[in-house]
């Protein structure tokens, strides 16, 4: 589980409140897996985390030109690493070879990806924002 904690603020409410859904989604799919319904997960959340994906990190980048911040080109290539990384994933769900271990992947990376990330470079707006 990732619980919400202010380290993750970014300075930009709306920013914030869609990184806490990311964190809900994180923790429901977290949830299914302990309850053995990951891959059922998968299959029905990766268009919904595909879509929230496009349009949070549209929103993000957004904000992070107009504020110009500092990591927005950063914040850029990551979104786009990201996207490709889940691309790989939905690929692998949909094989004929699919393995539960991708189930176990596939979390780990997003919750690394998400406590890195925001810490890592999206929390830095708010020193944009400050300006």
């Amino acid at each position: 589980m990732i619980k919400w904690e202010e380290r993750y603020s970014t300075g930009d409410e709306s920013v914030d409140r869609q990184h806490r859904f990311l964190f809900e989604m994180f923790n429901d799919f977290e949830a299914t897996i302990l309850e053995g319904r990951g891959r059922s997960y998968l299959e029905t959340s990766f268009p919904l985390l595909e879509a929230y994906a496009q349009a949070h990190f549209k929103f993000e980048e957004d904000c992070m030109d107009r504020h110009q911040s500092s990591v927005a080109r950063e914040n850029k290539e990551q979104h786009r690493v990201f996207v490709a990384q889940v691309e790989k994933f939905k690929k692998e769900l949909h094989s004929v070879q699919f393995d539960d271990g991708l189930i176990i992947k596939v979390h780990h990376f997003l919750e690394k990806w998400i406590i890195e990330h925001i810490i890592g470079v999206d929390t830095r707006l708010k020193f944009s924002i400050k300006k």
